[in-house]
């Protein structure tokens, strides 16, 4: 796929999107993180005008990249929901008409920590949900990291991301992907959420993207 960036990781061949997701083009399975729907809801309810734009933009993203690989199936790596105060009637009428668009689409949720607040997903949204970690065929899935994990892993949880510096006081932040020997970090999918600098394990890569590209940041550490 145009931009997208291929790797090799526990001898299967990933494709990193610069949409901030992963697809695995043998199994036909797409890969995102952290989508944290009604975030935007859940500012509101405490006061602070959030427009709504953001669930919309995110399930159009979600919607192209289902289209543009050809994904059979969509693992949310954790934090579906954002909050239970995200459960609005309008965040339910997007993700509800989103759905109806993509009904021969297989979702499963790896459940994170937002989501023991929040609940599961609407059953009418047709997700069957996981716990963390649940095991897969190659590796297992997580939205959680975990230190010497039993197998490789793919999670979320940590919305990394990586400062770029430029001459005077310029800087640029953007989400990156973490691959390593053991695990492979997801950048957070929700564009309305923050990023965390991330301390890179022993021989790991930083893959940086700007939403058009991907960048290869760290061979090794």
């Amino acid at each position: 796929m145009k931009d997208s960036v291929s790797i090799e990781w526990q001898g299967e061949f990933l494709d990193l999107l610069p949409d901030r997701a992963v697809y695995w083009p043998k199994e036909k399975v797409l890969y995102v993180a952290d989508t944290h729907f009604g975030k935007a809801a859940t500012f509101r309810k405490v006061g602070i005008p959030v427009s709504e734009h953001t669930t919309k933009e995110d399930c159009s993203r979600l919607a192209n990249l289902v289209k543009i690989t050809g994904a059979e199936q969509l693992t949310i790596l954790g934090d579906f929901l954002h909050a239970r105060a995200g459960r609005a009637q309008p965040v339910r009428n997007i993700l509800f008409d989103w759905r109806d668009q993509h009904k021969e689409l297989s979702i499963v949720l790896i459940r994170g920590n937002h989501d023991q607040q929040s609940g599961d997903p609407w059953p009418e949204l047709d997700i069957e949900c996981m716990p963390d970690p649940t095991e897969a065929k190659r590796w297992d899935l997580r939205h959680l990291p975990v230190e010497s994990p039993p197998r490789p892993y793919l999670a979320g949880h940590l919305h990394p991301g990586y400062r770029l510096s430029g001459t005077g006081r310029d800087t640029l932040r953007n989400p990156c992907f973490v691959v390593g020997e053991e695990r492979l970090i997801l950048p957070a999918f929700a564009g309305f959420t923050g990023l965390k600098n991330v301390t890179l394990e022993p021989y790991e890569k930083l893959y940086l993207t700007n939403g058009n590209e991907i960048i290869l940041l760290s061979k090794t550490v």
